[in-house]
C-alpha cells in the first residue's frame, strides 16, 4: 500500500468517526424529556416506511403515543440529513397539531408524510408535548433517499 493510499484510508476513517459523533449528537439538544411519571406522555413503535426511497417518493412516518391525561397538543419531528458526507442538523421542526382529532385520546397513533428532492440519508427525531408542557421520550429513525 502506497503512502497516499494510507493517508486516504486515515482520512476516510476520521471522516467516519466524525460522522458517527455528529449523528449521535441530538439535534434537539435544547429540549429535554420530562422525567417519567403520572401525566407524562410516552411514544413508541416509530415506523418509517419505506426505509429506502427514490428522490420525490413519499415516506410515511408513524408512531404510537400514550398519555394518561389525554391532553396532547403537538408532535415535533426534527429532520436532519447526511448528504455528500456532510451532516446538517435540523433547524426547524415539523409540528403536527394533535389538538384536533388526537386531543382527549389516551392512546393512539400519529404520523406525517415527507418527500425530498435530493438524495442523502435523512434522520428523524420525534417527541410529543402535552398541555402542561410535559415532553415525551424521543425516538429516532432514518431513511435513505437515492436517485435510483
Amino acid at each position: 500500500m502506497s503512502d497516499r493510499q494510507g493517508r486516504d484510508a486515515v482520512k476516510r476513517a476520521l471522516l467516519v468517526i466524525g460522522l458517527a459523533v455528529a449523528l449521535s449528537a441530538c439535534p434537539t439538544w435544547r429540549i429535554e424529556p420530562t422525567l417519567p411519571g403520572p401525566g407524562v406522555p410516552t411514544i413508541s413503535n416509530l415506523r418509517i416506511e419505506p426505509e429506502k426511497v427514490r428522490v420525490g417518493e413519499d415516506v410515511a412516518l408513524t408512531f404510537d403515543f400514550e398519555d394518561t391525561d389525554a391532553d396532547l397538543v403537538e408532535a415535533r419531528i426534527y429532520p436532519s440529513e447526511v448528504r455528500e458526507w456532510v451532516y446538517t442538523p435540523a433547524l426547524a421542526a415539523t409540528v403536527l397539531n394533535l389538538k384536533g382529532e388526537k386531543y382527549g385520546r389516551a392512546v393512539g397513533s400519529a404520523g406525517a408524510t415527507f418527500k425530498w428532492d435530493t438524495e442523502g440519508i435523512r434522520i428523524f427525531e420525534v417527541f410529543v408535548v402535552d398541555e402542561q408542557g410535559h415532553t415525551s421520550n424521543k425516538l429516532r429513525g432514518r431513511v435513505t433517499v437515492s436517485l435510483q
